[in-house]
């Protein structure tokens, strides 16, 4: 079987993006893999490596950064993110694509992925953990179901068919304040009412950075803590396992996968040059941040090391 998985990095995530790769046919060596690389600027160096991948079909996909003028930014955010809204249009001969970001780890075969039925929908992906009920009433969405984008079932033809990028480009160009989180939200408004909701596991997100916080509650609680015993695809949000100071669950894993690439040494080199993360001193000094811990986030005030309960709030 071939699937086809998408990407779309800049120089600063290649090697990511590399780890994520060779998960992905370490796992799924029974299917024929098709990698599409969506980039703008690339360097010589990183085209290299990728083509340095053993076991590896690649399509590279130059795009001109000036298609997504104007679009929606912010200082965490380039202009990669939006590159996956153009996979339609720049992948005419396929019909479907599972989109990656180049902070995931595929853990297992992806075939019953590839294989879910999404025809007359947009897209399939998996909910995200916290802020959807704020999300959807920002975006005006009628489902209440907003998606995480890190993991995307892209239905290629039918978003051809019904003009998803040049939908994307209008609210995004006629909204930009509304735009929280770059290409997430205007897939999220236009595929509204057009999605197939998948597992978690198919998109799990370990939200150990913020004390493993999530807004699930119910049947979607009990899926999303059996998806973490053995997901199918790990979202490694927060700092990413490649610098000191990583918590997420699935990081030895990572690294694992790393030494089967050809970039382990460099990789190893730059780990040991990080630095774990500290607190800036101008927030020791004065801040207001949310602090989380399981179900409870609890707002807090900071003044010259002082700190001061704001409000705890605390999910059934």
């Amino acid at each position: 079987m071939k699937i086809n998985i998408a990407y779309a990095p800049d120089d600063k995530y290649i090697n990511q993006t590399i780890v994520s790769m060779v998960s992905a046919i370490e796992n799924n060596k029974e299917n024929e893999i098709e990698f599409i690389i969506i980039y703008s600027k690339l360097s010589e160096k990183s085209i290299d490596k990728l083509n340095g991948i053993a076991g590896c079909k690649l399509r590279l996909l130059k795009v001109d950064e000036n298609i997504f003028t104007a679009f929606p930014l912010s200082h965490w955010l380039t202009v990669q993110a939006w590159f996956r809204t153009k996979l339609p249009d720049l992948c005419l001969d396929l019909n479907k694509v599972i989109y990656l970001d180049c902070d995931t780890l595929v853990r297992q075969n992806l075939t019953e992925l590839f294989n879910t039925d999404i025809d007359n929908k947009y897209i399939a992906g998996v909910k995200d953990v916290w802020g959807v009920d704020r999300y959807c009433k920002k975006l005006n969405m009628k489902s209440g179901i907003y998606v995480n984008s890190g993991m995307l079932l892209m239905n290629l033809k039918y978003c051809r068919q019904e003009h998803f990028f040049d939908k994307i480009r209008e609210f995004a160009l006629k909204n930009p304040k509304l735009i929280e989180f770059g290409d997430q939200d205007p897939i999220n408004k236009i595929a509204d009412e057009c999605k197939v909701i998948l597992h978690p596991k198919f998109n799990f997100m370990d939200t150990w950075w913020r004390g493993g916080y999530y807004e699930f509650e119910g049947k979607e609680e009990q899926d999303y803590l059996e998806a973490g015993k053995n997901p199918v695809i790990a979202h490694l949000t927060g700092l990413k396992p490649a610098f000191k100071g990583c918590g997420n669950r699935f990081k030895d894993e990572w690294w694992e996968y790393a030494k089967l690439t050809n970039i382990y040494a460099e990789l190893k080199d730059d780990y040991e040059k990080s630095k774990i993360p500290t607190e800036p001193l101008k927030d020791k000094l004065f801040s207001i941040k949310n602090k989380y811990e399981g179900k409870t986030k609890t707002k807090i005030l900071t003044v010259l090391g002082l700190k001061f309960v704001l409000s705890k709030q605390k999910r059934n």
